[in-house]
């Protein structure tokens, strides 16, 4: 992966969070003035905790008897819920979280390396109701609750002049107490910036829908459990050309682009804490490993995505600046449609078969440009939202085992879907298996079609109580190129 493809963090996080460990006082002895001093019940002194299930307070109190939990990173922030089963009446009456609203969570990283879940979520919902008999006594609470960001959620009037939209989201951050993520960028802007009585969360997505930086570029961006936004330049994330290198246990070199010399010495990477290249993979040889594929399948929301925003798009807007001889004369439009890769096949993107569907086209109206903002204001908006829609119309949704702390929403990851012979064949056009044996029938070998590269959109993070594993991890892989279904053979 090229340096400009990496997202860093530029300004580190100050948000506040509530105390999660019980305090308590203890004599010191060890001094010639004996003192009180504060003592911590900090996760060192237990390994299993936040490892096993989840440490989560809620108004005051450590929550046992968890049943379930998701932490969900698909929309702009984070989002929770939480099912436990309270058999005490610990949190029955007066107890029950009428006033003290924030609920803290704690999931121990797995190794030193990589950074624990630490969160503070705002609840939004509380529901309870009785304990099944066959569950136990006492009553089921459901909560559910956003990432908590002190100051965030006041409307405010405030601008940020001559400023592009990466250092206005900078701007608005350092007086959040956010910290910033990006991948290199270059935005093309400036312009004063102004949030008119919107929350800072709303201006933080109102920047974002307007930046604009060339016509090859468009920008999401996202908030994430560890309290950066991310500004991300996802046309550069499309075009990976190179693993990600982090730290892993061991894995097993499998596809072009994992250096030769793991190839050539697979057992340097056979130990915890080493440098190697971040991937996935269904091949039974890495099954129980961390980035072993449980499950996986497409999703697929392309009919209604074409239905409803169409493949392409005909801006209008009304330029008042523009100069004219006759009024009708300043109205501009022009077409949009999603980008696409340089130097790849024009089949490989998802174009309906359906000619009256690959034409289907909507007019968006979109406003008077009286010249007070930057020039792409209106096609920036649009660029934005129709290649975003673009890579929602397939998503590739994978299912690992723990929490996968190497890969989070906005990377680029390898993902190396093995199939066997037989069912290589079948999703070919040949109609005769080329082998001898059951053991050849068996081969793996890469599926031309869903291995590759992909963005990660979105991921979920989930803990049930009757799972074996306890701790699931589910990612959102989108990309826009997609092989035809079948194999065909060009010289056919």
């Amino acid at each position: 992966m090229s340096f400009g493809q990496v997202i860093k963090g530029t300004i580190l996080p100050r948000v506040q969070l509530k105390e999660l460990w019980d305090q308590d006082t203890a004599l010191d002895t060890g001094s010639n003035n004996p003192t009180y001093i504060a003592k911590k019940n900090m996760p060192d002194s237990a390994q299993e905790t936040g490892a096993i299930t989840p440490f989560v307070r809620l108004a005051g109190k450590i929550v046992n008897g968890i049943e379930t939990m998701t932490i969900d990173e698909t929309g702009f922030i984070p989002r929770v819920s939480l099912t436990f089963v309270d058999g005490a009446g610990e949190f029955a009456g007066d107890n029950f979280p009428k006033t003290d609203i924030v609920m803290s969570v704690y999931l121990k990283a797995n190794n030193e390396n990589f950074k624990p879940v630490r969160c503070d979520f705002i609840i939004t919902g509380v529901t309870s109701m009785p304990t099944a008999k066959s569950v136990g006594i006492g009553t089921t609470y459901t909560v559910k609750g956003e990432l908590f960001i002190p100051r965030a959620y006041t409307n405010i009037s405030k601008s940020y002049a001559k400023l592009n939209s990466k250092d206005a989201l900078k701007r608005v951050c350092d007086e959040l107490g956010l910290g910033f993520a990006e991948n290199e960028s270059s935005p093309s802007d400036k312009m004063t910036w102004i949030n008119s009585n919107m929350s800072s969360l709303q201006f933080i997505q109102h920047v974002v829908e307007h930046a604009y930086q060339d016509d090859d570029s468009f920008f999401m961006a996202f908030i994430d459990k560890y309290y950066y936004l991310n500004y991300i330049e996802v046309n550069r994330q499309l075009l990976a050309e190179d693993f990600d290198a982090t730290f892993q246990s061991y894995v097993d070199p499998l596809i072009p682009g994992v250096s030769q010399s793991l190839k050539d010495d697979p057992q340097a990477a056979n130990v915890q804490g080493v440098a190697v290249p971040n991937y996935l993979t269904t091949e039974v040889r890495a099954k129980n490993k961390f980035n072993y594929i449980e499950k996986l399948n497409l999703v697929s929301n392309h009919g209604e995505i074409i239905k409803t925003q169409g493949y392409k798009k005909n801006i209008y807007y009304y330029d008042h600046l523009r100069r004219a001889d006759e009024p009708s004369e300043k109205f501009v439009d022009f077409f949009m449609t999603p980008l696409k890769s340089i130097d790849r096949r024009q089949d490989n993107f998802l174009i309906p078969d359906e000619e009256s569907l690959a034409e289907n086209m909507v007019k968006k109206w979109m406003n008077i440009d009286y010249g007070n903002a930057h020039p792409e204001w209106n096609a920036a908006r649009l660029t934005n939202s129709h290649n975003l829609k673009e890579l929602d119309k397939l998503k590739l949704k994978v299912t690992l085992n723990n929490i996968h702390f190497q890969t989070a929403r906005g990377f680029t990851i390898p993902v190396y879907v093995s199939i066997n012979q037989a069912e290589r064949t079948l999703k070919s056009k040949e109609t005769t298996l080329d082998t001898n044996s059951a053991t050849d029938l068996q081969r793996e070998g890469p599926d031309a079609q869903l291995t590759g590269y992909y963005y990660v959109m979105g991921a979920k993070y989930h803990f049930d109580r009757l799972n074996p594993s306890a701790f699931t991890t589910e990612l959102f892989l989108a990309r826009r190129e997609w092989a035809p279904s079948k194999i065909i053979d060009p010289n056919a």
